[in-house]
């Protein structure tokens, strides 16, 4: 069997036993003499490279590949011998077209090469990469710097953004523990470093904001937020922390808590656990349990456990019983045909993703295990972001987009081709804009597409286009997305649709407009009441005064004493009643009853005039409150107008008054069992409702008309219990 350590190296595998294992583990394994030679290969490097075995072996390595292709694992090969230690390295192959891990083992004959596919993790590689820069953009733009170090002397790390913070150019200057400290307010620098001292004793987290003095003599608040960590080979203890600068948010007495996750990841060179586990069978021939024979260094690490050669599998692992794995175990066991299963294992003090490989080996079982945490956690974290997003642009009726300058690629969201009424395989570019605006914004379409493709600055427009006859109103916001020296790379944006809005705000002028108007003309039709009351009422009364004057003044000396009193009295009682008509309309122009004695003797008052011409039953409710000035004289005027109407046109036999007040709606009804009219002549035709219904609109209430020919009308008015 291939080892790992530096001894016994000298032949290839010699006993059946090992053979079988290495053809079976899912490693690519070769042997070279101290020449180079090929002397052993297994199964799983015959098919990754596509070989013959038994046309190589003996064969020099660098005749069978090309060192000019395999460059990283000529130059892992010869440091191994010239080191005469194991050595590791990663690298794209060429051959293969795949990421792989190589491990290169000397012996004293030569050197043994085992070759793990590691392309899913390079991935993983690559994506924590890009998280990691994205990260340091989120520190640059949320003023979040990192630091860490050790409780010894030594330097500490610090990210660019706390240098920034603490006034320095970015790495300007190694800072140490007490550097850092030093830069705090001396009111506070005691406090903190006491607060850290006692927390790294007892290694419990702690997170405080304290004041600070930049290098550049600025006043500053920062929130730090420190970890400690014991490394147990060295003995030491390792802190992690993150600073923010909450300057403006302290400043305006609003306190900001942000929490920072900190992504870690460890990739192992070999990234397969390998264990042989052997049927432990009973009497009757049953398999009952497996007995751990051999189990590699990297499924010890991943199993945190080191004493498990020799025990039974179930016994230590009972979760297994219920994971479902142990019926693949025994499928394979019975039919002899290898099974690869993806599971979640959150038992035994577990909580991971894992890939295993079970493959049958005489009366055994040949374990390959690789954790896949990573990829499967980031696919559900993906899907999930993934299905937010689009539950969000569905809800707000929005679409993202995004368009690489390099390859001319415009990428759009589920929501943009909802957006467009488009199906998702159709392949957009900017000059949709021209294709979809209408003419009225051909020349805004031709100013996003120059923009979008230039890629210089973000911009904002709104535009008009037309999708299945239908035109909507998009407004588009664009930001600049740049790389680390400033180069332009994607223009990002969003489309907002505005349709709706712009049509509420449309209807809403015309609302305006048709309120204005009619308030204009309820104000004549008023004026033009008033005037007809003043010449027919008060004005014919008063010119009877004047005549009956005149004709006083031309008779005095021919009446008698007693004619003259009869005229004398004719004219004071002109008079009275030119005063009565006077007050009446005084009342009419303002209830001098509202003010005095309230809204429902006002109400009471309006009934008792009308009670004379046609009965009127009452209900009040929650009118015993006083309401607004303004509500109590809206509410007037409403019954009045109400009253009239019946009055006019309703040829009513009796009325009903229902008004209801609470502490959200004031709500007014009045039912009569007259004539009835059709509603849809009348109801935006007569000055009275209309005069009504605007009333109601200023007071963010509605009116409601319900009327059948023949049966009468409820008229409903609505509008909410606010101040004015």
């Amino acid at each position: 069997m291939i080892s790992t350590s530096l001894e016994n190296h000298s032949s290839v595998p010699a006993n059946d036993l090992a053979a079988n294992i290495l053809n079976l583990i899912d490693v690519a394994c070769l042997q070279l003499d101290k020449n180079h030679n090929l002397i052993y290969g297994n199964h799983k490097a015959a098919v990754l490279f596509k070989l013959e075995l038994s046309e190589i072996m003996a064969r020099n390595v660098w005749e069978v590949f090309d060192k000019n292709l395999c460059k990283e694992a000529f130059d892992a090969i010869e440091y191994a011998v010239r080191k005469q230690k194991s050595h590791i390295s990663e690298y794209f192959c060429a051959l293969t077209e795949i990421w792989v891990s190589l491990h290169v083992i000397p012996s004293g004959n030569g050197v043994v090469l085992m070759f793990t596919e590691i392309t899913e993790i390079s991935m993983v590689k690559l994506q924590l990469l890009e998280e990691q820069r994205r990260l340091k953009l989120a520190q640059e733009i949320g003023n979040i710097g990192y630091f860490e170090g050790i409780t010894d002397a030594a330097p500490l790390y610090l990210s660019d953004e706390i240098y920034r913070i603490y006034g320095f150019l970015a790495q300007e200057k190694p800072l140490n523990f007490e550097d850092l400290f030093s830069y705090f307010h001396p009111a506070d620098r005691f406090q903190a470093m006491d607060s850290f001292r006692k927390h790294l004793k007892t290694r419990r987290s702690f997170e405080q904001s304290y004041r600070l003095i930049t290098a550049l003599k600025e006043a500053k608040m920062v929130h730090m937020k420190v970890e400690f960590l014991y490394e147990a080979k060295t003995g030491t203890t390792r802190f992690y922390g993150v600073m923010q600068d909450v300057t403006a948010y302290h400043q305006t007495t609003q306190e900001l808590k942000e929490s920072k996750e900190l992504i870690e990841s460890v990739f192992d060179a070999s990234l397969l656990g390998i264990s042989l586990l052997r049927a432990v069978r009973d009497a009757s021939g049953e398999i009952i349990n497996f007995r751990i024979e051999m189990l590699s260094r990297e499924l010890q690490r991943e199993s945190r456990r080191e004493d498990l050669i020799g025990k039974l599998y179930l016994s230590e692992f009972p979760g297994v019983r219920n994971s479902g794995l142990l019926e693949v175990m025994l499928r394979v066991m019975q039919t002899g045909e290898t099974e690869q299963t993806e599971f979640y294992y959150n038992l035994d003090g577990f909580n991971e993703w894992y890939s295993s490989m079970f493959v049958k080996m005489e009366d055994a079982l040949v374990v390959t295990t690789v954790n896949i945490s990573t990829r499967k956690f980031a696919e559900q974290e993906l899907s999930k972001n993934l299905m937010i997003l689009q539950q969000s642009e569905d809800m707000a009726k929005i679409g993202s987009w995004e368009y690489d300058l390099d390859s001319a690629s415009f990428n759009w969201s589920d929501g943009m081709y909802h957006l467009f009424d488009l199906s998702k395989d159709q392949i957009p570019s900017p000059e949709i804009y021209l294709q979809y605006a209408t003419p009225k914004y051909s020349a805004v379409a031709e100013k996003i597409v120059g923009l979008l493709k230039a890629g210089n600055e973000g911009f904002e427009e709104s535009i008009e286009i037309m999708v299945n006859q239908q035109a909507k109103v998009l407004k588009i916001k664009a930001s600049i997305q740049q790389d680390e020296n400033g180069k332009p790379l994607k223009v990002l944006g969003v489309d907002i649709d505005m349709t709706l809005q712009v049509e509420l705000f449309r209807k809403n002028e015309l609302l305006q407009k048709e309120i204005f108007r009619t308030i204009l003309g309820t104000q004549q039709e008023e004026r033009k009441r008033i005037a007809e009351n003043l010449h027919n009422g008060l004005g014919q009364l008063l010119y009877g005064v004047k005549l009956s004057l005149a004709k006083n003044m031309i008779n005095h000396t021919s009446l008698s004493s007693l004619d003259h009193l009869k005229e004398l009295k004719q004219t004071d009682s002109l008079l009275s009643d030119a005063i009565k008509e006077s007050r009446r309309l005084s009342h009419e122009l303002m209830p001098t009853v509202l003010e005095d004695f309230g809204l429902k003797a006002a109400l009471d008052d309006i009934c008792n005039q009308f009670q004379i011409a046609i009965p009127i039953h009452t209900v009040y409710t929650g009118l015993e409150k006083k309401l607004d000035k303004f509500l109590e004289t809206a509410i007037y005027r409403v019954v009045q107008e109400l009253m009239m109407n019946v009055l006019k046109h309703a040829k009513a036999s009796k009325i009903k008054l229902v008004i209801n007040a609470n502490d959200e709606v004031i709500h007014i009804q009045i039912m009569d069992d007259g004539v009835g009219f059709e509603q849809e002549q009348v109801i935006n035709k007569g000055i009275g409702l209309k005069a009504i219904r605007n009333k109601a609109n200023l007071l963010n209430g509605c009116l409601a008309i319900n009327s059948v020919l023949g049966q009468g009308t409820v008229v409903s008015v609505l509008f909410p219990n606010v101040p004015s």
